[in-house]
């Protein structure tokens, strides 16, 4: 929450009584609330773009209920209260087990705790609530998926752990919507309007006006780590339905970043029938060389040529929409792929630091935030940067 106030103090953008701010990979909404927060005096314009179902979901609703006011805490503890009395009467009400082979597996979900968070689920939607107060709900029960299980998110997957003692989903869902509850009593008026779009952090242009020019563009894409964020969150996802089939769910991990090798993505690439390819060419090739050659080079050389490349589309689309004083500040992290003499790093920031100045950027200051530590891995050249460009 402190990232954006720091960077707009950096940038001297403190003083506007006018900011338009654009978040190409809005997440959990981290940013934008941060943007909604800031002082009563300057009136933001705050946009996110979000690919992934659930965190759309989450980042979209936490994004309204700032906007909605303290008076929505009233109406979120009557339509708690609501799903209570239902969760508790002999109402026969349909609940579905997803149909993703995970929930079926006893030893993730003990059968009585599943029956019980997909009850949770179904009295939210039977209630009769404000939409909003229900996305609320639904947003409280998702969180409750994976601590009412025996799985937990490690890195790059979901894992099984059979020690994990799953906690009891109704207690669970009570403790998260208290605390929602205490959180928008305590919010403050916005200082502006915010948004978030589903769609294609990539392709801003699909989804913004380019003739509202923004002032400041600022995102954390995933890293070129091998996450697969569709993956790692698919228990929420197709717990609240966003999924019902296997076609549906690997077709939203096709439309993803392409940060990860997971999924095997289309071998072609826009740069290379561009008129910078050669100078594309160029900076990936020593990484490209770098690659052992085993089982998992063709899908590392992918992951290398496929995230630049969508970091070019991504750059040159929000030259676009920049104004002409205004700025694009990424946060990402570089990411080292094998062990022992394999070991290669993919600098991610010094890699989007070049394609930007493709995209007609100019690279004003590279900062590095913090290192980045791996297990077994020498972390020396692992870092979080914080990357300030402005247009060239």
């Amino acid at each position: 929450m402190d990232l954006l106030p720091s960077i707009l103090k950096k940038l001297s953008f403190e003083g506007m009584s006018e900011l338009r701010i654009l978040d190409c990979f809005a997440g959990s909404g981290t940013t934008l609330v941060s943007a909604l927060g800031l002082s009563p005096q300057v009136r933001v314009t705050a946009t996110g773009i979000e690919q992934n179902p659930f965190l759309h979901h989450v980042s979209s609703s936490k994004v309204r209920a700032l906007q909605a006011g303290s008076q929505l805490a009233q109406q979120v503890q009557h339509a708690f209260t609501e799903v209570g009395r239902i969760y508790e009467s002999n109402a026969l009400f349909k609940t579905e087990t997803p149909a993703l082979s995970t929930f079926s597996n006893e030893a993730y979900f003990p059968p009585a705790l599943l029956a019980s968070l997909l009850r949770i689920k179904a009295a939210i939607e039977y209630c009769d609530a404000p939409p909003l107060a229900r996305d609320i709900l639904l947003t409280a029960a998702a969180s409750c998926v994976e601590s009412t299980s025996r799985l937990r998110r490690d890195g790059r997957a979901l894992r099984y752990a059979s020690e994990r003692q799953p906690k009891e989903p109704w207690v669970e869902f009570s403790a998260r919507v208290q605390q929602i509850i205490e959180d928008i009593e305590i919010s403050q008026p916005p200082s502006g309007t915010g948004t978030v779009i589903r769609g294609d952090g990539r392709r801003p242009l699909l989804h913004v006006d380019a003739s509202a020019k923004k002032d400041l563009i600022v995102f954390s894409p995933p890293y070129p780590n091998n996450i697969d964020y569709t993956e790692i969150y698919k228990t929420e996802a197709w717990y609240l339905d966003f999924f019902t089939d296997a076609q549906q769910f690997r077709s939203q991990r096709l439309k993803t970043l392409r940060s990860h090798p997971s999924v095997r993505f289309s071998d072609e690439y826009d740069f290379e029938d561009s008129s910078d390819a050669e100078k594309v060419g160029e900076l990936l090739k020593p990484i490209l060389e770098a690659v052992p050659d085993d089982r998992y080079a063709t899908g590392r050389k992918q992951l290398i040529k496929g995230y630049a490349d969508d970091m070019l589309t991504l750059f040159r689309q929000c030259r676009e929409i920049i104004s002409s004083e205004g700025r694009l500040v990424y946060v990402v992290g570089n990411s080292a792929h094998g062990n022992g003499d394999a070991l290669f790093i993919i600098a991610a920031d010094l890699i989007m630091a070049r394609l930007a100045e493709l995209a007609n950027w100019r690279v004003e200051e590279i900062s590095v935030a913090r290192g980045l530590r791996r297990r077994l891995t020498n972390s020396r050249f692992l870092r979080e940067s914080v990357v300030t460009l402005s247009p060239a």
